[in-house]
């Protein structure tokens, strides 16, 4: 049988960044001829950078898109690529045209309009554009809006031969389905699948795509190549992990975790005549001789170290792609504050990370004391900023209006609200981006002060439940620990009992339940949309089901202004979990 080597571009492409994307792309189409590769596999939208939302229905993005397809073609001496894009659907998008030699070859058509468009595989080779591959299945679910910006696929499937391998093409969401467009490329004579894909991370994500890998080989007898996107964009981030399995799901090639790679794989496959003959004639004959690294499968990382790389590379991409070069935090000497620095430091660098204690009245010397060991251990610069002054002065400006001095809630919002004041001054004044510190066990229940502790620019832990702050910070510090470097997160800071500090002797667990309790609830109502009635029946305390709900569901508002943060959950919130904000109905009367 015919054996096959692939390369797999697993890049980090930038949404609308054409001329970068087509450097990265460029960059690993050498990187493949330098190893004699027959074929160049990118993400699905590589070229456009994924998901391009709204940019879709402009038709100037839609042309650049075109102009961009353009400059790939151009390349000499370079194996043939397999690029993601969009063309144009129906008679205005796609036409055959005579190449050199006398054979038709499909070419893209520049859109009149963003109407008509189609998500696309497109092959490029010496001859310009050899086929083109259209997306058939739109998933329109959790992150997905697919059916807002295209026409799903017409036609034929497309079927590419190179070196005697019948190459069937699909994007995404087409190979998740049983007896579907895989299946049916298979009964077209394909040999081998290659499926292009911007698959968002999410915890338990891997072992779905392999599981799915697996059951979909079996049933079709084929081996498929599956590339995933890397890097993060806005609240997703893509997680990589690109995998390779043979004809009986068994993985044959896997690459790594939060990182661009090149995967060179070989793979066997039935010998085939069926599809669009592409020429890979190139100088490779002196590459394919050179000692090579194929069929290389990394090993997969535990849930924590996968959400823990999730949590850097969102929060490095962010800042990186919009153009923010420092981060500053308010660090409390709390564990949610020193987790969001810790990532912010391996993320882009302490001397990129600045610190900022802003001790109150209520403020304990053990959490400024924290706060100042988290920043020495970090290596980060960390400033004394006391509220007392705007405190003091806020309040005597209030007495007339409110009868007296603010008071409860009313003062605790108030310090939260100085606080970040504060923060977006400093911010303003440098340019650099304020990291929020809240979890989604805090955004579930409205445990948050608007245009307080959620003023900021990203929330790099959002959505992290408030139980795996604390798991999170105890495998940082170990894996500092393996490394024979001190723990970056101080003992203290994860022992003592978490609280706000707004009040004398103020404890989490005075508002909301223990997060031991909570947690779980929210997994339920939030992720699992489970309703109370269910959650009751399943034997958890009427009473508390029926508070936690309300407290989830009146928090709708102060939600909706929070900013954006990495989604490391099936259903987060915010993409995910779009609730209307005024909303009557209710768990139970």
């Amino acid at each position: 049988m015919p054996v096959l080597r692939l390369a797999m571009a697993q890049m980090n492409a930038v949404v609308g960044g054409f001329a970068q994307n087509v450097v990265t792309l460029e960059r690993f189409r050498t990187q493949a001829a330098s190893v004699g590769a027959d074929l160049v596999l990118s993400p699905e939208l590589s070229l456009l950078g994924y998901p391009p939302e709204d940019l879709l229905l402009r038709e100037g993005f839609i042309v650049a898109a075109d102009a961009a397809l353009s400059q790939l073609c151009a390349a000499n001496n370079v194996p043939p690529l397999l690029v993601g894009t969009v063309v144009s659907e129906g008679t205005r998008g796609l036409a055959l045209a005579p190449s050199s030699d006398g054979r038709d070859v499909t070419r893209v058509l520049a859109s009149p309009g963003p109407e008509h468009i189609a998500d696309a595989l497109v092959v490029v080779s010496d001859e310009g554009v050899s086929a083109v591959a259209t997306k058939r299945l739109l998933p329109n679910y959790d992150v997905f809006d697919e059916l807002r910006y295209f026409h799903p696929g017409v036609g034929k499937h497309t079927i590419i031969n190179v070196e005697g391998v019948a190459v069937g093409l699909l994007i995404c969401e087409d190979v998740w389905t049983a007896r579907g467009p895989a299946a049916e490329l298979e009964r077209e004579g394909a040999t081998l699948i290659v499926v292009a894909n911007a698959s968002p991370y999410a915890r338990g994500r891997r072992e779905d795509r392999e599981a799915m890998l697996r059951e979909r080989a079996l049933e079709i007898s084929c081996p498929i190549a599956y590339v995933n996107l890397v890097g993060g964009q806005d609240e997703l981030v893509f997680d990589g992990q690109s995998v390779v399995v043979d004809e009986k799901g068994d993985v044959l090639a896997r690459a790594s975790a939060f990182n661009e790679e090149l995967l060179v794989v070989e793979i066997e496959a039935k010998a085939s005549t069926a599809g669009v003959v592409i020429d890979t004639r190139y100088a490779r004959d002196e590459t394919r001789a050179r000692p090579l690294h194929v069929n290389q499968i990394a090993e997969p990382l535990s849930e924590v170290e996968e959400i823990y790389e999730a949590l850097v590379m969102g929060t490095r991409d962010y800042l990186r792609k919009n153009g923010f070069r420092s981060a500053i935090i308010a660090l409390s000497g709390g564990i949610d504050s020193s987790l969001v620095a810790t990532i912010a430091v391996d993320a882009v660098g302490a001397r990129a990370v600045r610190g900022f204690a802003m001790p109150s009245r209520y403020s304990s010397d053990h959490s400024v004391d924290d706060a100042f060991e988290l920043a020495k251990r970090l290596d980060v610069e960390i400033t004394t900023l006391p509220i007392e002054p705007a405190h003091q002065a806020f309040g005597a400006m209030l007495a007339p209006t409110l009868e007296g001095e603010p008071d409860g809630v009313t003062d605790e919002n108030l310090q939260s609200r100085i606080r970040g004041v504060l923060m977006m001054a400093v911010s303003n004044a440098t340019g650099a981006i304020v990291l929020t510190t809240g979890n989604k066990s805090e955004m579930a229940t409205g445990y948050s002060t608007l245009y307080g502790d959620s003023a900021g620019g990203f929330a790099v832990i959002k959505d992290v439940p408030k139980t795996l702050v604390y798991e999170l910070c105890r495998y940082r510090n170990q894996v500092a620990l393996e490394v024979g470097d001190p723990e970056p997160i101080p003992l203290a800071v994860l022992e003592k009992p978490p609280s706000a500090e707004l009040r004398p002797d103020q404890r989490d667990d005075q508002s909301l339940p223990p997060y031991e309790e909570l947690d779980p609830l929210l997994e339920l109502y939030v992720e699992g949309d489970a309703t109370a009635e269910e959650m009751i029946a399943s034997g958890h305390d009427p009473q508390l089901v029926l508070h936690i709900a309300r407290l989830v569901d009146l928090s709708e508002y102060k939600r909706r202004q929070m900013p954006p943060g990495v989604r490391i959950s099936k259903k987060a919130f915010g993409r995910d979990r779009r609730m209307p904000i005024t909303n009557a109905f209710r768990p139970l009367p």
